[in-house]
């Protein structure tokens, strides 16, 4: 075992050097503390603070005194950080105060910053219900006559949630999805502006039937009849479900005819009706030939059949020779040279 052995003299040495440097110690602490520039002002952190907008202000969050009114102001407009969304909140401590002072050139030293507890901020909040975007949907569905003069039936509404805004003046833009009125299952866009600035987009699902009279037959119908006023009713219907090219007025489908046998309650539609033809084929017409201002007639025998403009063959009786010409009625067929 070691034994540690020290003279008289070593010991006096090691005391001596030990009081200096205490004494060096609290020289220079107290050089500190009397050496410092003065306080010009003073900063006391509330325990919780509500605010409206963002960003948030060191004069929303603390009470600011001093002599020097050009730094109080400096510093109420000092911008700590970002405020939370509407209706949360966020605690702020002064050490992070402290580093946005240091952060803005403020001197540190010059300050006086008091917490007793982090600062709790509040954001003010407002909120825009769901009952409140389907009022919202609903007039803009009336304002922008959206069923373009058809009947519609609004089954539903359907919004996801409730938004939380910040407070203002609020309002909206309604913007239906493009070329959906033809589905009953339409998406909608709703813009919530708050002080005239959009703040968020809401999507809601509007559930409606549209309704649109399209021309449906009475009766079954065989192929190539002609289509009468007894053969047809006008009918609404949903427009999800018939085509897009369903006949919507029966001034549109008389002295037509169907191409195809059909049953009763089908929507009459343009490509399962035509006009009959006016010339069918054998039938002897008048042929107009016309070249300039000089106008030969003959007669001709139809080698086709045509409807009125339409293109057909026909033969000259007298000299055999086959034409082309169209068809102006029943009995005329005009060649053009």
């Amino acid at each position: 075992m070691m034994k540690l052995v020290c003279s008289h003299k070593q010991f006096q040495r090691v005391l001596r050097l030990g009081i200096w440097f205490a004494l060096t110690l609290f020289v220079l602490s107290s050089a500190g503390l009397t050496s410092g520039a003065p306080v010009r002002a003073f900063i006391d952190m509330l325990p919780r603070v509500t605010v409206d907008n963002d960003p948030v202000l060191l004069g929303d969050i603390a009470v600011i005194r001093g002599q020097d009114a050009t730094l109080v102001s400096e510093l109420k407009m000092l911008v700590v950080g970002r405020a939370p969304l509407p209706g949360k909140s966020r605690q702020l401590e002064a050490a992070y105060v402290a580093l946005r002072l240091k952060q803005n050139g403020i001197p540190v030293d010059q300050v006086a910053l008091n917490e007793t507890t982090p600062t709790t901020v509040v954001r003010n909040s407002t909120i825009v219900s769901r009952d409140q975007v389907k009022s919202v949907i609903r007039n803009a569905l009336l304002r922008e006559d959206f069923f373009q003069g058809r009947r519609g039936v609004v089954r539903d509404i359907r919004v996801t949630d409730d938004l939380v805004v910040p407070p203002g003046d609020l309002s909206y833009r309604v913007t239906f999805a493009e070329k959906s009125i033809r589905s009953n299952k339409i998406p909608v866009s709703v813009a919530v502006f708050v002080n005239g600035k959009q703040y968020r987009k809401i999507w809601a699902t509007l559930l409606a039937d549209i309704l649109q009279e399209v021309v449906v037959l009475k009766h079954t119908m065989r192929r190539y009849q002609r289509i009468t006023a007894d053969d047809i009713q006008l009918v609404d219907k949903n427009l999800a479900d018939i085509p897009q090219n369903a006949i919507t007025s029966d001034q549109d489908i008389l002295d037509k005819r169907i191409t195809k046998s059909l049953l009763s309650g089908t929507v009459l539609r343009t490509d399962i009706v035509e006009l009959p033809p006016l010339v069918k084929r054998g039938d002897i017409v008048t042929v107009k030939a016309v070249s300039g201002a000089l106008l030969v007639t003959t007669l001709g025998k139809a080698k086709s059949k045509g409807r009125q403009g339409e293109r057909i063959k026909i033969v000259n009786i007298d000299t055999k020779k086959e034409l082309y010409g169209y068809v102006v009625d029943a009995k005329t067929v005009k060649v053009v040279f």
